[in-house]
Parts: C-alpha cells; structure tokens; sequence
C-alpha cells in the first residue's frame, strides 16, 4: 500500500475521519514531476537545483533530479568544447557522455599532432566520422608530400643556371651564406674564373658554339671540385666558386690544377677542334667577423678575387693570380 493510500488512524471509540487536506491529487503530483523534469532537461534558463517541497517525498524522484542536472551539466559543457568539466554521477547517459568526452579530447590531441606535421595518427572510435578524419589525415599526407616535393624541385630549378645545370649567383649565395655563418671556417678559398676570349666564339661560330663552350667549362670545374664545394654560374662567362675551410696555400694549388685541367679540354664544333683556356683570380676569404653583415662581407671577398681575375686576364690569361 502507497503512503498516498494509507487511513488515518482515529483515536480509539472515534469514527475515522481523513481531513481534505491529505488527500492527494495522483494526476497533479506526476504533472508536478514531469514539469519538474522538463525544466531541467528542456529549459536553457533554468538553475534551480532544488527539490520542491511538494515533491520531496516521491520515491527515487531526488535521485532521479540528480541523474538529469548531472546529464544536463555535462552536456552543456560538451558543448561549449569544455574538455576537463568532471562530474562523479554515474549512470548509463553520464557514462555515454564521459566516454564521448574522452574520444573528443584524444581526437583533440590528434588533431593537434597532424597540425603540427605528424600524419600518422588515425581513429577508429566515432564512425563515419573517423572515416573522414582518416581520410582527411591520409589526404593532408598526401597532399603536403607533394607540396614539398613540388616545393623542393622548384627551388632547385631556382637555384639552378639554365643553360650549364650548375648553381646559379643565386644559389651560391644561399650556400655560402650557410657556410660563413653556420660552419664558420677559419679559412676558404674563393675562386672567380673567365674563360678567355669567349666573346670570340660567339663571333666565330655563333651563340651555339658560345653556349656549348659554357656547359663544357661548367661541367668540368663541378666535376673537378669536391662535393662540398660551391661552384656557380656568376653571370657571362664569369664562374664563382667557394672552397669551405681552404687556406689560400692549397686554394692557388687547386685553381693552377683547374687552369691545366681546362687547358686540355677539346670540343668538336662545325667539324672542328676547338680549345679553351681560363684565368683564375683567388683570394683567402677568413672568418666573417661578428657581427658583420653577409652581404657586405662576401661582396668585399669577391671583389678581391675579381681583381685578382683582372690582373691574370692583363698579364696575359690562361693563369692563376692570388
């Protein structure tokens, strides 16, 4: 028997009598419980945690409130991205929704992870949209693979002289850049080298014979130089070169053995031989001092192995001057 059912007991020899006040309306009590919840579950505004004190007596009903205001709490903070909120309710939703926080926040740290550059992490714990994730993240691989690929191959041809395949004025900046200011040898060897009346080929046998003059010359030097070193097309039929950790003593050596080495080269042309001869100007570049700046440093280096160019080019070409 429910305590809504229940007589009142009389006092003995007295005809029981069950005041209007205690009677209780069954229909009014569940509309008072369901509006209750539906407050709760339903209305944005609603903070009253309370029970109310016509409700307080209903079997399990505190206990159930407390169920709903824990699932109303944790959703709201789902849904505002709140990755910490806790709540020590339990019960099958709560548990639904702590679950469903967990994955969001490790998807959360992997998403993070991709951003970063890591393309490996995949889920497997939402369905179709781990589906998609995984697809996304295989795409972004994939994508960015190319990107570096596309990137990488354009900046070698940027850094590449068109018509010889060697390093261009651009690229040997670049590299002795990273040589004077990473490396910082305590000596290098920069070599400037011309090839000698080279304007005579242009004139003699035309731009084509000049170009294939070019790329026999190009294609020497780079062969002749260790992987190490920097060897450019400066611009014409000028040359630049760079020996990381050189000293000048050993530099003069490597250019006379260019000089000589480029002297007997032979290239048929028009069903003729034809020979080259070079000169080579070389300076000792040192340490760049602190503080200096690159650009003001290499132009001052170059500028005297271009002298040094001059003065074998006036004392008669096809030799080395340091």
């Amino acid at each position: 028997m429910d305590w809504m059912d229940a007589p009142v007991q009389a006092p003995a020899g007295q005809t029981p009598v069950v005041p209007a006040q205690q009677t209780v309306d069954g229909t009014a009590l569940a509309a008072a419980v369901v509006d209750r919840l539906l407050q709760v579950a339903a209305s944005p505004r609603f903070k009253d945690e309370t029970v109310p004190e016509a409700l307080r007596g209903v079997k399990n009903f505190e206990q159930l409130l407390t169920v709903i205001w824990a699932t109303r709490k944790m959703a709201m903070a789902l849904s505002k991205g709140d990755m910490d909120y806790y709540t020590p309710e339990k019960g099958i939703i709560v548990g639904a929704l702590k679950t469903l926080q967990s994955n969001l926040k490790h998807l959360t740290w992997q998403t993070q992870r991709i951003a970063g550059g890591d393309y490996s992490h995949k889920v497997s714990f939402l369905g179709e949209f781990s589906e998609a994730f995984n697809y996304m993240a295989t795409q972004l691989a994939q994508r960015i693979s190319l990107l570096k690929s596309t990137s990488e191959e354009y900046k070698n041809m940027s850094f590449r002289d068109a018509l010889t395949g060697i390093y261009n004025r651009k690229a040997f900046m670049h590299f002795a850049e990273e040589v004077f200011t990473t490396l910082k040898p305590l000596a290098s060897t920069l070599i400037m080298a011309d090839i000698d009346k080279f304007k005579n080929f242009n004139d003699d046998y035309g731009h084509l014979c000049g170009d294939e003059v070019l790329k026999l010359f190009a294609g020497y030097l780079s062969r002749a130089l260790r992987p190490g070193d920097i060897c450019s097309r400066y611009g014409g039929e000028e040359f630049l070169m760079l020996l990381p950790g050189m000293p000048l003593s050993v530099g003069l050596s490597i250019g006379e053995r260019l000089r000589a080495g480029v002297e007997k080269l032979r290239m048929q042309f028009a069903g003729k031989e034809l020979r080259i001869t070079s000169s080579f100007g070389i300076c000792e570049t040192g340490t760049m001092p602190d503080g200096a700046r690159f650009d003001e440093f290499i132009c001052s280096c170059i500028g005297r192995a271009d002298e040094n160019l001059y003065k074998a080019k006036e004392g008669g070409r096809n030799r080395v001057v340091g």
